[in-house]
């Protein structure tokens, strides 16, 4: 007699083994699409090698492009790259490499070009609008560069090259405020170059007449960075217009330890000893100058001569009344 429970069984177990051949077919699928993933991945880590190598073994932008553009042709015709997607995040990367080859080599519309490529390639990538970005910028094209690095952080709101150098254009535009803005966000992220992030803020503050917060972000990089001779000229400029001499004095001193030939720390701290009536320290400054562009070729010579001839009148003027 064949009862419920016996018919349940064998019903069971058909569906069981139902189960089974369809779980069986499903992990020998996800396997073949493993071992295709994994053959997709060499490929793609062999070519980011390739592309990370031209770097470092060939020393010219004309051979480097060159190099490059034998990777892409490589990645293009590389059968084992099926997936459309992983081949486009290559070419991306390639094509970002070429256009800064030729951004270094000054060759902007060749850069540009090949930056249009990576966003015709990528849309949705912010790397092609960054790249513009930094075309436009050391072009001067303020606007244009503002236009890209707004599309690149709207595309990757975590972009922290972007905002940094979109906060760069903000101050050479003298739009501090928004500078600031770019720069507390680039602090944020925390990057490698944060000393970089500091200075620039603290120059905005400075621009702003905010001498406590420039003089803050200053001292942060020294903190940081004790030899970093561009925050002690910068404390030094700052302490010179709220008029603390001494201050000045002391950053330019050891700004001086630090680059005995920087014709600059001895042009600024030679106007800080005029201010002070200290004429003859200046001169010995500005007799320093002419030591070091003795040939006149950075013009800082005859800049020298001209200012001993007038701070040695000043003494005289300055002797005579004391």
């Amino acid at each position: 007699m064949i009862t419920i429970y016996t018919i349940l069984q064998k019903q069971l177990k058909l569906l069981c083994l139902i189960i089974m051949i369809i779980l069986s077919s499903v992990i020998f699928h996800s396997c073949g699409l493993f071992d295709k993933e994994l053959k997709q991945d060499k490929h793609i880590a062999r070519f980011r090698y390739q592309l990370s190598r031209v770097q470092d073994s060939i020393d010219s932008h004309k051979n480097r492009a060159l190099a490059y553009s034998t990777i892409i042709s490589n990645i293009n015709t590389d059968k084992a790259l099926i997936s459309d997607r992983k081949k486009n995040i290559l070419l991306v990367e390639g094509y970002v490499y070429i256009s800064n080859e030729y951004l270094d080599a000054k060759n902007f519309e060749k850069a540009l070009r090949y930056a249009d490529t990576v966003v015709n390639i990528s849309p949705a990538s912010p790397l092609g609008y960054y790249s513009k970005g930094c075309i436009y910028q050391i072009t001067e094209e303020d606007s244009l560069a503002l236009i890209n690095y707004n599309k690149a952080i709207k595309l990757n709101a975590g972009y922290t090259d972007a905002y940094y150098n979109r906060g760069i254009v903000h101050e050479h535009l003298e739009e501090y405020d928004k500078a600031l803005a770019d720069y507390n966000r680039a602090l944020k992220l925390n990057p490698s170059y944060i000393a970089d992030i500091y200075i620039n803020r603290g120059n905005v503050y400075l621009a702003k007449e905010v001498f406590d917060k420039a003089i803050e972000d200053y001292t942060r990089v020294i903190d940081m960075d004790t030899t970093n001779i561009k925050a002690y000229l910068n404390r030094a400029e700052t302490h010179t217009q709220q008029k603390t001499f001494d201050k000045a004095l002391k950053d330019y001193d050891k700004a001086i330890t630090l680059d005995s030939v920087n014709i600059s720390s001895y042009i600024n701290r030679a106007s800080v000893f005029e201010l002070m009536k200290e004429y003859n320290k200046a001169i010995g400054d500005y007799e320093k100058i002419t030591e070091l562009d003795y040939l006149n070729r950075l013009g800082a010579k005859s800049i020298a001569i001209s200012a001993i001839e007038r701070l040695q009148s000043l003494a005289t003027k300055n002797k005579k009344n004391g």
